[in-house]
């Protein structure tokens, strides 16, 4: 009787060595944890831009005529862009036409917006669209202060190309909806407001997404860093806006177009799109006449 019982002793796991592996596994998640938020201190941007390098597709591919350019920014980095002169006539006759400073998303770079760039051509208005510093073939590293460099560095080649600001609109999709509204914010507070302002799939706050996302990690400590209080900014811009969101974004939920679209005041309605976050788009032709209803409120009363 003695034998089996001592057999089953030998089964049972080691107490010191079980305590010995727990103790173990604990260190190595604390270590885990303090280098994330070691990492997360030192360059927090790192949780927002997703920078893809080279350019895999270009303009020629569809026989659109362009340019592309080089725009130095005011801190030395160099962001390649293509510009994209107006190729068809306005969709409505009282539009007229202007030109478009595209702010793209977060992932890839200006070489994945093709889709995009037909739609805003059909619309009968010239497209510059740029890549970040850090993207496609731009120089430097992204970060949130960079791109507020970036897209006024753009704004400003507009100008050159011989635009005035009450032809340029500015349209950001995802994370370049809140670098369109800083834009426009602070062109309208200088005097200077755009045609428009078009923003499609974004959020109220980084700051507010991140803890949405990331609800383990200290975001608020980096507010000064990664922020675009893009629900504090709208309010402030000085030109029509159009906001489009997807109901089944699963990235960044509905509530963040309602809630920018009630913060901006804007008379034109919530656009409801579907497809989830890289889904649906104001530059699909279904959307055309909500889109040319505002160039048409845009560049009428100028």
């Amino acid at each position: 009787m003695g034998h089996p019982s001592a057999a089953g002793a030998e089964t049972e796991p080691n107490p010191s060595l079980l305590r010995k592996f727990l103790k173990i596994s604990l260190i190595v998640a604390l270590a885990l944890v303090g280098l994330v938020i070691t990492v997360v201190a030192v360059r927090p941007e790192l949780m927002i831009f997703h920078p893809l390098t080279g350019l895999d597709h270009t303009p020629d591919e569809r026989g659109w005529a362009y340019e592309r350019v080089e725009i130095a920014t005011e801190d030395g980095e160099t962001l390649v862009a293509w510009y994209l002169p107006a190729q068809s006539v306005p969709p409505l006759a009282t539009s007229g036409v202007g030109v478009v400073l595209y702010c793209h998303g977060n992932a890839g770079n200006i070489g994945g917006r093709l889709p995009a760039i037909e739609g805003l051509l059909a619309l009968g208005q010239a497209v510059l669209i740029f890549d970040y510093r850090g993207f496609g073939e731009s120089t430097g590293r992204p970060t949130v202060a960079g791109t507020r460099l970036d897209v006024q560095a753009a704004w400003a080649w507009l100008l050159t190309k011989g635009y005035t600001h009450d032809r340029i609109v500015v349209w950001g999709r995802s994370i370049g909806g809140a670098i369109a509204i800083d834009q426009a914010a602070r062109a309208s507070a200088a005097g200077s407001p755009p045609a428009a302002l078009v923003v499609e799939g974004s959020f109220t706050s980084t700051v507010e997404l991140g803890r949405e996302l990331h609800p383990l990690l200290p975001v608020g400590l980096f507010a000064g860093r990664i922020d675009y209080p893009s629900r504090e900014l709208i309010g402030q811009v000085d030109a029509p806006i159009l906001i489009a969101h997807a109901t089944d974004d699963t990235l960044i939920g509905f509530e963040h177009g309602q809630a920018l679209h009630e913060a901006s005041g804007t008379s034109f309605a919530l656009v409801e799109l579907s497809g989830g976050h890289n889904g649906g788009s104001l530059t699909q032709p279904e959307f055309h006449t909500r889109v040319a209803a505002v160039l048409a409120a845009a560049f009428g009363q100028r």
